[in-house]
């Protein structure tokens, strides 16, 4: 029992003279919970040899980065979004930003240096384009991109030099307009008279 002339020290009770003695025994209970380890399971483990290389170069990219921002490194990219990128290899921004845990900050933020990682190389997007990444209007963007390519000169590629600025192309995609006189008013009458009809059809087949 706790003794408290001696500061909660235990001391012993008649009752424990038997059992010094070998007069007497006990049965103690055995603990049916496992204590919890000390040490969580290594990232690494989480993924294959084959994709641990390429997820310790991940890391030590995050930590540039946070050092650089004076932040914790999850801040960056929690552990969980380094191993799908480590897993899943996107090749670009848009394979990026389906990977989780990466928002549309982070990606803008983050995205280019990490794909720079895994790739090897630095994928260029217009900023315009690349707040659309991931994101359906990102895929009618480069399909509008192409149409104002083919009728850069002209239906009959005679005619003179014309075409939209990728925030046009933007906005185009992004607000979906479905009628001539919507996209009008988005590229104005000379862009709209050239690219129009084309973009409208892009958008009806997306549809």
């Amino acid at each position: 029992r706790p003794d408290p002339e001696r500061h909660g020290a235990l001391r012993m009770t008649d009752e424990a003279l038997p059992i010094l003695k070998g007069e007497a025994s006990i049965r103690l209970r055995r603990d049916s919970i496992k204590a919890a380890s000390k040490f969580s399971p290594s990232v690494k483990a989480l993924v294959s040899e084959e994709d641990a290389p390429l997820l310790s170069a991940l890391k030590a990219k995050r930590r540039g980065l946070a050092e650089t921002a004076r932040v914790p490194a999850y801040i960056v990219f929690n552990d969980k979004t380094l191993i799908e990128m480590a897993q899943v290899r996107p090749k670009t921004l848009d394979d990026m930003a389906r990977i989780g845990g990466v928002g549309a900050k982070k990606l803008d933020t983050y995205g280019a240096a990490f794909l720079e990682v895994i790739n090897g190389e630095v994928e260029t997007l217009h900023p315009a384009r690349r707040k659309l990444a991931g994101r359906d209007s990102g895929t009618l963007y480069d399909r509008l991109l192409e149409v104002q390519a083919d009728l850069a000169r002209g239906g009959e590629g005679h005619d003179k030099p014309l075409s939209c600025s990728a925030s046009l192309l933007a906005k185009v995609a992004a607000q979906k307009p479905q009628n001539e006189m919507a996209i009008e008013r988005i590229l104005g009458e000379r862009r709209s008279e050239r690219f129009g009809r084309a973009f409208l059809d892009v958008l009806r087949e997306a549809s």
